[in-house]
């Protein structure tokens, strides 16, 4: 078999080379430009979603609390002043820092209620304040958390992969507090509305659920936010998890779990979200199977905003959901088990 050489020699002794071995030689280097790009991107990807505590992409308690009051309607005093307890829950080489404030008041005879509240990426427990405020007019207890690697948790963050088993622990200990009879509903925005939607395929008897800007896919949302190619940007980021964090992102797919569920769930979503359009929460409406479940969208609201937009609609819709919710599951409670 014979070839060309990629070099040739003149008659003046001086080599050069064949045009289509030149574009072979740019095409390679681009390629490998391509791939080079791909892994650094990856790996800057990996540092901001695990690492990077104590950054701005990690604000502490008192920062938190001050974009909150920027933002309006959210009462710290009244916070402040609520009895609060809190505890520590270790989840495979995490310490989750929690706090369980109780219930303003429990009805004689009645099964206590409690909301786990769930915070999104970027943040900590303290964005949780203005949601517990709402379920308090109807008698729930709460306990809000720093998921893990933010606020005062360590360990990794595994964009909903870990932390469902998280709220799976968190659960189980507000059962042992309160009584395994306990009303519990779960609000989540954005990565907390992910954990909490993940958490439904394995948390038994959950009253309902409250989903504030959640996606369908982890995976694909990746590829929404950066409008780059799954090859090689995200299968790079992606393999890296799998073998430095061991978590796969092509796992977390709250539309899944939504599907599998019969438990109440409210859909909430603003259509000037960018980073989750809201046509996400369309998608994972439209598979869910409870009869109670809804889905409200906020006409000029961006990502995670509803409550700060239009409050007082904001919370009727939850109050008014959580009432049938409830109304719900404390029959559901009363009929004779088989």
């Amino acid at each position: 078999m014979s070839y060309k050489k990629p070099l040739l020699k003149t008659k003046k002794g001086v080599y050069h080379m064949e045009w289509y071995w030149i574009l072979l030689l740019v095409l390679a280097g681009i390629v490998a430009l391509f791939l080079l790009v791909g892994y650094g991107v990856a790996i800057g990807a990996a540092l901001i979603i695990t690492k990077l505590k104590g950054s701005k992409i990690r604000p502490n308690y008192e920062q938190m609390r001050a974009i909150n009051i920027k933002m309006g309607h959210v009462d710290f005093d009244a916070y402040d002043q609520m009895e609060k307890e809190a505890f520590t829950l270790h989840r495979d080489g995490a310490e989750l820092a929690c706090e369980f404030i109780p219930a303003p008041s429990a009805p004689p005879g009645q099964p206590a209620k409690c909301l786990i509240r769930v915070h999104g990426f970027g943040v900590n427990k303290i964005t949780s304040v203005r949601y517990v405020q709402i379920l308090r007019k109807l008698g729930y207890a709460a306990v809000i958390y720093d998921q893990r690697s933010f606020g005062n948790s360590s360990g990794v963050c595994s964009l909903g992969y870990y932390e469902r088993q998280d709220l799976v622990a968190i659960t189980d200990w507000v059962r042992q507090r309160l009584g395994e009879d306990t009303i519990i509903g779960l609000h989540g925005e954005s990565l907390g509305a992910i954990t909490i939607l993940e958490g439904l395929g394995i948390i038994p008897d959950i009253a309902f659920a409250i989903s504030d800007s959640c996606s369908t896919s982890v995976y694909n949302n990746f590829t929404a936010i950066t409008h780059l190619p799954a090859f090689p940007f995200l299968s790079t980021l992606n393999l890296l998890a799998k073998l430095i964090y061991k978590f796969d992102l092509t796992a977390v797919r709250p539309i899944d779990r939504v599907a599998e569920s019969d438990v109440p769930i409210l859909f909430i979503h603003g259509t000037k979200d960018k980073p989750m359009p809201y046509t996400e929460s369309e998608k994972l409406f439209a598979v869910a199977k409870n009869p109670l479940s809804h889905l409200e969208i906020f006409e000029g609201v961006w990502h995670t905003g509803g409550h700060m937009v239009e409050t007082e609609r904001y919370e009727k819709l939850v109050l008014d959901f959580v009432r049938a919710a409830e109304e719900a599951a404390l029959q559901g409670q009363k009929q004779p088990q088989i």
